[in-house]
């Protein structure tokens, strides 16, 4: 239990559920959480333009216009997520910094995406398995 601690303005604290500090990050969890569910949410209703679409309750070209909107709503709730995320990378943030090991989805120059036993492959030539 935390002790009577106190704040600025005198008056004490004597749960941990009543800084500030406690208060604000619960509040972020909260936010995140329902970003999560409206990204999920707006995923679901994408699929529900397509099937209207395919009963024939939407013309192609309504459909084409929700999905787009749809696509820049998602949008916007990812980066909105990316901001509750401290120490994420930011959606289409590809730099590196000093030391730090690239990820799977960064880009790769053509050379670089080779194994060595592909490159191995590419410099034997026309051969048999056995010639080196």
């Amino acid at each position: 239990m935390a002790s009577n601690v106190l704040v600025d303005n005198g008056m004490g604290v004597y749960r941990f559920e009543d800084l500030r500090v406690w208060q604000a990050a619960k509040e972020q969890s909260e936010t995140a959480q329902f970003l999560r569910y409206a990204f999920a949410s707006n995923g679901e209703l994408k699929s529900a333009y397509y099937a209207a679409e395919g009963r024939n309750y939407l013309s192609s070209s309504d459909t084409a216009d929700l999905i787009a909107l749809n696509e820049s709503i998602a949008k916007m709730i990812r980066r909105w997520q990316a901001t509750l995320e401290p120490g994420e990378p930011k959606a289409g943030d590809r730099r590196r910094t000093k030391g730090r090991r690239r990820t799977k989805d960064q880009e790769r120059t053509k050379d670089q995406e080779r194994t060595k036993d592909q490159e191995r492959t590419k410099n034997q030539g026309p051969g048999t398995k056995d010639n080196p």
